[in-house]
């Protein structure tokens, strides 16, 4: 039921409940109404809590939080979706694609980006962190293919409503590795191709001016509420393209200059092989 006066915020067991409704969603790839319409006082730190009550319930069920996602790192994005900073969700092991096969069988709305990904190599926390914390205490860095799957009605929400459903996270699919890079990553050249034709061109900068800068940003966000990041954990930084519709069959390649390739396809069934090593 819809409330008619914006509350102030949410009590836990609410919190708790749309985590379960967002979630069982996923399980079911029944998409959901937006959360928004149902609680339009809903806050930034009502949709983070939902966000957080969602991945203690994948938690539960045997799963293990393996990074990190960035989410609304373009400009462009940002203004479409009437936000003024990034958002970000929690990768967990199940989403983690080595194989470059990605199965309909387990998402609704599937979209790919290519994205540059972190490993890291050291603990990252703390309200000063910059971008060059970030590249000192990387171990490895990669072109990636994120799978965005919002839970949603027709991909259709606010920007809470996806900070809620932990940033549309959905898979990554990994590339090749490059150990600490000695260029700048903000001018890495990007080329997407899709089927065999070209989709789009961009660079590192789509992603909030510099890949690590955008991971610099989440350390700052998280260590507002006494948390950080681990050594091992994957950062992918943000998407740097608009997104790809995906179906069965289609393919997706991803260069980027310097940096090497990921690529995935498209498959109807389960049948992928997850690994993340350090």
């Amino acid at each position: 039921m819809s409330n008619s006066v914006p509350a102030p915020g949410l009590d836990r067991g609410t919190a708790k409940e749309l985590a379960g409704r967002l979630d069982d969603a996923r399980r079911t790839r029944t998409p959901t109404t937006r959360l928004t319409d149902d609680h339009p006082g809903l806050t930034e730190a009502d949709a983070y809590a939902i966000a957080d009550h969602g991945v203690a319930l994948r938690v539960a069920a045997g799963e293990r939080v393996v990074g990190a996602k960035m989410g609304f790192t373009s400009a462009a994005m940002r203004q479409v979706m009437g936000v003024d900073s990034p958002n970000y969700g929690w990768l967990t092991d199940p989403m983690v694609v080595s194989d470059g096969r990605v199965s309909l069988g387990e998402l609704i709305h599937p979209k790919a980006e290519p994205e540059i990904a972190f490993v890291l190599g050291e603990d990252l926390e703390g309200a000063g962190v910059s971008a060059e914390d970030v590249l000192s205490a990387t171990a490895y860095v990669m072109p990636v293919i994120e799978v965005v799957d919002s839970r949603f009605v027709d991909f259709r929400f606010r920007a809470l409503d996806n900070t809620a459903d932990n940033s549309s996270a959905g898979m990554v699919v990994l590339g090749s590795r490059v150990t600490r890079p000695a260029f700048d990553l903000s001018r890495v050249g990007v080329v997407v191709t899709v089927d065999g034709e070209l989709f789009q061109t961009s660079s590192g900068a789509a992603a909030l001016g510099h890949p690590a800068a955008s991971v610099a940003w989440l350390v700052r966000r998280l260590a507002a509420s006494g948390r950080g990041l681990e050594a091992g954990h994957l950062i992918i930084s943000g998407g740097l393209t608009g997104p790809i519709d995906l179906m069965p069959g289609t393919s997706v390649f991803v260069e980027m200059d310097r940096l090497g390739s990921a690529s995935m396809r498209v498959h109807e069934t389960r049948d992928n092989k997850r690994t993340l090593t350090a």
